[in-house]
């Protein structure tokens, strides 16, 4: 887990969960593997329906789950920029009150996408300018950086994620 500048904002991994505790924290799991678990859900004998409301977001007072997992551009389509926008604007609502974590099953890809999208759009303490700026700039806080198809996603809607 690192924090990010000096802000509430930390972006991490799974395992970063034993470290915090939901009394003191808000958190955004950007992770297929524990959206299933809020919902009872798994990949064999308790399918979701895809219908279901809280298919790709649940959020509950200080938590944010999102079904994502790590893949192709196109699987973030279906989730929208709108999506995205409302993550925002969950870290805008906690920022001021608790610590935030954004993790992902290995805090490479979707954690720090995520990260990187607040500190351009909402903060504008790294280039707003394109994803490639905004990204050169976040590379130089979180060297870990490495976006799969989300980075293309944002890359492709920059200008409707705000």
């Amino acid at each position: 887990m690192k924090q990010l500048l000096d802000s509430n904002l930390y972006v991490g991994a799974i395992e970063d969960l034993s470290e915090i505790n939901n009394d003191n924290w808000s958190i955004i799991h950007a992770t297929q593997t524990l959206h299933y678990k809020i919902f009872g859900w798994n990949r064999t004998t308790n399918k979701p329906n895809k219908s279901h409301p809280n298919y790709i977001y649940y959020e509950d007072e200080n938590i944010l789950s999102l079904n994502w997992v790590d893949g192709g551009a196109h699987l973030y389509k279906w989730t929208g920029t709108n999506t995205f926008i409302k993550i925002l604007n969950f870290i805008d609502e906690w920022i001021t009150k608790r610590k935030v974590l954004v993790h992902c099953d290995r805090g490479y890809s979707r954690s720090p996408s995520i990260c990187l999208l607040y500190l351009a759009k909402r903060r504008e303490v790294i280039s707003n300018e394109s994803f490639l700026s905004a990204k050169e700039d976040f590379m130089k806080i979180y060297s870990n950086y490495n976006p799969g198809g989300i980075g293309k996603y944002i890359q492709n809607n920059w200008d409707s994620i705000y």
